[in-house]
């Protein structure tokens, strides 16, 4: 038993030793193919990834187009067109150079330098019209090619760019574009997924493509950026914002930041202007928490004698309990419910504010709030005790038959409609009204500022001044509600000076008499308005619109973002053409044609960064010079 028992032990040893053989031959054999092969797999693999990302993309949906509630667009998709080469293709260079040339009027030279070149691809020529697109279509050349791919357009630019958001590679990535990112892009839409937006007892939505019609007037948003403008040229490093809301429906008619950002090319901008102000968390001025304080002493009175009291013979009797209830019921302490997806913030946690003056006793009133709410919550107090639910999106439109779904806040809750009584709402319009600063077309606006230490989660700490101001157009049954908040940053503590009038609603009878009177006229004829038929044609960088896209198009021929080109085999001249728009720093060594350059293909450019460009002449071999490190 002994001697089987070591025979078959080395009968296991051997066959081990021979699986171990076996490995090591086949992993050295593969070894072997792939070293002898090893300019040809790299070939390939460049090759692959040249070619793959520019084939002429398939049909595919469009992003729906937003519009403002006059059908003027917000946001729309367009075709960009390019045209690219494939120099190992074209088959007689001489025409392919002359025919380009006459067709596009690109300059001989530059394409026959790029149609020379030892690549697999080069790009030529973006945003073709329909027009030239039409031409190379019907000339059919070898090698020549058309790449096509959408782009998110936005007329409007900076104007509502915090309502709008933006979109990158067909994806919402702020404001409506995200929150409504589902309806832009699928051909159905459920019911359970937008509870909010009434499907007419259907389960989702038939039909090809969503639009959708927001509550906001592009007339009115100009309106309020331009006021926003002038007031942040007095207000250094100051953000800004403005909401006007209608009071008993919560449609939010017009919004603005300062400053503001252009959604064409979001990519330059730093967080701090994507923050979007509506939804930061501020300190509270005492002159609007007051004004919930009153509401739920008199809601108290009502509560025990089913009749309210004139404001001055009100007994002053806190209850605590009642105060939270109605602070909950004013959606002061719930989450956020607007359809609307706030950018980029520096902080998502609330700050720890520590007051530079002293704080009045207003009960349990949130001292800490973010202006969204203190404009629902104020609104709700003074529109007669009406529950409202703020929001952007009037109604979803179904192509091609036009069926409608619109938004419904209380779709769900009609039960809750009130959250005061109208003769509690009454007396505070009144108590408003006596206390506040009486402007144009009866309005009237009640204002105040803090300043504060503030110390974010992360550690950063500062001083602030907050300031908030609240317009009811009438003061008597209000029919618009502005809000304008203010934050500006403070190198030390200030004093708040309390008898000055409200700061940013000094100046707002100077456009409140346009606002009303665009809210008017859409009012009289919202029933008449329809979309108007858009031309197709290819997205222009030169359009009217003077739209500045971002990285697109794999980067390429870019004229914001600027990635070093392949100058290789280029002349001096057309090279340093090439890099004029890049505001380089460019050293030259040698003459002849450029046959090195650093930074790589493709790097991104900074202003003011350095180029090294490395000549030889003709007659010199043309093997690529090692470039030696440039000295920082």
């Amino acid at each position: 038993m002994t001697r089987r028992s070591r025979l078959r032990t080395k009968d296991n040893k051997s066959r081990r030793l021979k699986k171990v053989l076996a490995v090591v031959f086949v992993t050295g054999l593969i070894a072997w193919v792939c070293f002898s092969y090893r300019q040809q797999l790299q070939t390939l693999a460049e090759v692959w990834r040249e070619t793959a990302p520019v084939a002429e993309s398939a049909e595919e949906t469009v992003r729906g187009t937003i519009y403002d509630r006059n059908f003027k667009e917000l946001a729309y998709t367009m075709e960009r067109v390019s045209l690219y080469a494939r120099p190992r293709e074209v088959t007689d260079l001489s025409g392919t150079v002359g025919t380009l040339s006459e067709l596009l009027g690109i300059p001989e030279t530059e394409c026959l330098t790029s149609l020379s070149k030892d690549s697999h691809m080069v790009w030529l020529l973006r945003d073709l019209g329909q027009e030239d697109e039409d031409r190379i279509r019907d000339a059919a050349l070898p090698g020549i090619y058309l790449h096509r791919e959408q782009v998110r357009t936005y007329p409007g630019q900076s104007v509502g760019a915090h309502i709008v958001g933006y979109a990158e590679n067909d994806v919402g990535l702020a404001g409506v574009e995200h929150f409504y990112n589902t309806p832009l892009t699928h051909s159905s839409v459920r019911q359970e997924d937008f509870p909010r937006i009434d499907f007419k007892g259907e389960g989702a939505t038939a039909g090809s493509g969503h639009d959708l019609v927001l509550t906001v007037d592009l007339k009115i948003e100009n309106v309020l950026d331009q006021y926003l403008q002038k007031m942040g040229k007095s207000m250094a490093g100051a953000q800004i914002a403005a909401v006007l809301m209608e009071a008993d429906t919560g449609k939010i008619v017009g919004g603005a930041n300062y400053p503001s950002y252009n959604p064409n090319g979001i990519w330059q901008y730093e967080k701090g202007v994507l923050e979007d102000l509506l939804f930061t968390p501020m300190v509270v001025p005492d002159e609007l928490r007051e004004v919930f304080m009153e509401a739920s002493l008199l809601q108290g009175v009502w509560e025990q004698s089913t009749q309210v009291y004139p404001w001055s013979v009100v007994n002053g009797t806190v209850s605590y309990p009642r105060q939270l209830r109605l602070w909950e019921r004013l959606q002061l302490t719930t989450p956020d419910q607007v359809d609307v997806t706030a950018g980029e913030r520096q902080d998502m946690s609330v700050p720890e504010f520590t007051s530079c003056q002293p704080v009045r006793d207003v009960g349990t009133v949130p001292r800490v709030l973010s202006p969204l709410k203190v404009l629902l919550g104020f609104t709700q107090l003074v529109n007669g005790g009406k529950r409202i639910q703020p929001h952007f999106l009037d109604r979803i439109l179904v192509q091609p038959s036009q069926k409608e779904y619109h938004y419904n806040a209380f779709r769900l809750n009609s039960d809750g409609m009130s959250v005061l009584p109208a003769l509690v709402s009454e007396e505070l319009q009144k108590s408003v009204y006596l206390s506040g600063v009486r402007g144009l077309l009866g309005s009237v606006s009640i204002s105040g500022e803090t300043v504060s230490w503030m110390k974010r989660k992360g550690g950063d700490q500062e001083y602030v001044r907050d300031r908030i101001s609240l317009t009811l157009i009438p003061a008597e049954k209000p029919e618009l509600v502005l809000l304008l908040a203010a934050r500006q940053k403070l190198l030390g503590p200030q004093r708040v000076d309390d008898s000055k009038p409200g700061y940013l609603s000094a100046a707002i009878d100077s456009v409140l008499p346009s606002m009303v009177a665009l809210q008017q006229v859409h009012s009289n004829f919202a029933g008449l308005l329809e979309v108007e038929e858009r031309k197709d044609s290819n997205f222009q960088a030169g359009q009217k619109s003077k739209v500045d896209r971002g990285k697109t198009l794999a980067g390429m021929l870019d004229e914001e973002i600027h990635l070093m080109p392949d100058l290789t085999g280029m002349s001096l001249r057309q090279g340093l053409r090439l890099l004029e728009k890049s505001d380089l720093k460019i050293r030259v060594e040698g003459s002849g044609r450029i046959v090195a350059q650093k930074p790589k293909v493709g790097k991104l450019l900074e202003k003011g960064s350095r180029c090294l460009l490395v000549l030889k002449k003709d007659s010199d071999p043309q093997d690529i010079v090692p470039v030696q490190h440039m000295q920082k």
